[in-house]
């Protein structure tokens, strides 16, 4: 028997992500776990960029995988994963947002202050913060076309999918959130000398 478990085990380690949606599809509950493994970083990675509170994007990433669940029966199968996911994950943080406008609170969820920013990638702290106040301040889509295909990685045809919109629209959101960056980064400089 754990001969048996071992061999399905390689056997999926060596399945693409949507392989394994269609076997867990197929009712391989192994695949499930398998695919949790290979995925959960980017669409959390994701979430966290939508949510910039780590509880939030943890709490949506179970909600999105739980929706992965229940939605399974209609994957089209040979469709890409991810961008399939990543849809559902952005639509479980819209929905979340929503309920959450109509609560009309604003308050954090464990009630501390968050955590000091770190100093990577050779940024100063001050023009980390510039850069994170202007990716802020672009439009909403703007904002998602450049991270999900910046950020993510996804491809251009990948994020239109997500967004449901179309590729030459990924393409021009990413543009202009890229010159409305540059313009508020250079006031940012600027201003710095």
């Amino acid at each position: 028997m754990a001969e048996s478990v071992e061999l399905q085990d390689s056997a999926l380690s060596d399945c693409t992500i949507e392989q394994l949606m269609e076997r867990y599809v197929d009712g391989a509950e192994l695949a499930f776990d398998e695919l949790y493994r290979r995925t959960s970083q980017k669409i959390f990675g994701y979430l966290l960029r939508l949510t910039r509170h780590r509880e939030r994007a943890e709490d949506l990433l179970q909600i999105t995988f739980s929706k992965i669940h229940r939605a399974r029966a209609r994957y089209l199968r040979g469709a890409p994963f991810l961008p399939w996911a990543l849809a559902i994950a952005r639509r479980s943080f819209l929905d979340e947002r929503r309920s959450a406008k109509s609560r009309h609170e604003d308050l954090s969820y464990d009630g501390t202050l968050p955590e000091p920013k770190q100093q990577e990638g050779g940024l100063s702290l001050d023009v980390q913060d510039a850069l994170e106040r202007a990716v802020m301040e672009l439009p909403q889509s703007y904002r998602e076309a450049i991270e999900l295909t910046k950020v993510t990685g996804l491809s251009v045809a990948e994020a239109a999918e997500v967004l449901g919109t179309t590729p030459t629209a990924v393409k021009l959101r990413v543009h202009r959130g890229y010159n409305q960056l540059r313009a508020a980064l250079s006031d940012f400089k600027r201003d710095a000398k």
